[in-house]
């Protein structure tokens, strides 16, 4: 009679519960926040003004601007009513000017409005000029940096497919330059991401190579469906939807290139999740063709239709 194992030597089984695009959003960009700890804010400032979107970007652009001349306004305000022109008493109406004063000295320097009383007004003056024009100079390189650097226009279809292609089992999702124009050395890259536990019940993500059928190509500008089939030696054989489910599946693209509008390297990113796959679907044709040339529809890169069978 065999005796019972050992439970100590049981690994249980781990309820995951997070979802995959808590981790990874669709953009295949991570979203984890991680304790760690208190890092200088002035450390890495470049990187910090290029990570912020736009809209913060132009936000904390004009709040350090205005919070700056608020500072000097305060210290021009604290010079007194003789160091300044127009002869203001009220303090409401003297503090009003020295904001304007110091957004002007901060554009333009302009000592007309300093009265002839005093040397700290002009001190002030001088540093608030100094910095300006260095404050100037650091946003417009950031300006430029952030409008000089090449973008990928890449639309990612937002359902990928399992189903049968040529007879063949292949996991399929489709992809378009929206620019439409030339993107060339066009590289794609696809990975099979799922949690795994030793057998020691160490829980780590793993990561495993899918291969296409197709991961090259020299000019891309149009669409491009990418296929990856499922055989003996594919990481996704034999696996159904609660093993995806279970180990929490998902599947990262990357599509690399050169953009010969702007002679640089761009980099697009996507995540696909169990809740993005469909099965038995085809893409559906976005690319008519004409006495005028090719046109494509880039508003139906994301239509499926049911396979259609072609007689012989």
């Amino acid at each position: 009679m065999a005796s019972n194992p050992d439970p100590a030597h049981q690994v249980p089984r781990p309820q995951f519960i997070h979802h995959f695009h808590a981790l990874i959003n669709r953009q295949g960009k991570l979203i984890v926040r991680g304790t760690r700890d208190r890092q200088n804010p002035f450390a890495d400032l470049y990187h910090f003004f290029f990570s912020l979107s736009w809209p913060k970007f132009f936000a904390l652009i004009a709040s350090i601007y205005f919070l700056t001349n608020l500072f000097f306004g305060t210290l021009y305000f604290i010079c007194g009513v003789d160091a300044l022109g127009d002869g203001h008493s009220a303090a409401a109406e003297r503090f009003r000017h020295c904001v304007f004063l110091s957004i002007e000295n901060m554009s333009s320097v302009d000592y007309s409005r300093v009265g002839g009383v005093g040397i700290v007004p002009y001190i002030l003056m001088t540093i608030q000029a100094f910095l300006g024009l260095l404050t100037l100079a650091v946003i417009t390189g950031l300006f430029y940096a952030r409008f000089s650097r090449a973008t990928a226009r890449i639309i990612f279809s937002n359902k990928a497919i399992i189903a049968k292609h040529n007879g063949k089992l292949c996991f399929s999702f489709r992809i378009a330059n929206e620019r439409l124009n030339q993107i060339a050395e066009a590289h794609i890259t696809l990975h099979f991401t799922l949690d795994e536990v030793s057998l020691e019940g160490e829980r780590s993500r793993k990561f495993y190579d899918l291969k296409l059928e197709r991961e090259y190509t020299p000019l891309f500008a149009l669409s491009w469906t990418v296929r990856h089939y499922i055989d003996e030696k594919s990481p996704l054989f034999e696996m159904d939807q609660e093993k995806m489910r279970d180990a929490q599946m998902g599947i990262l693209v990357s599509v690399t290139g050169i953009d010969e509008t702007f002679s640089q390297p761009i980099i697009a990113r996507h995540a696909y999740s169990l809740e993005d796959i469909v099965y038995n679907r085809h893409f559906k044709d976005i690319i008519t063709r004409h006495n005028k040339g090719v046109h494509i529809n880039l508003k139906g890169i994301h239509d499926l239709q049911e396979p259609q069978l072609v007689s012989k």
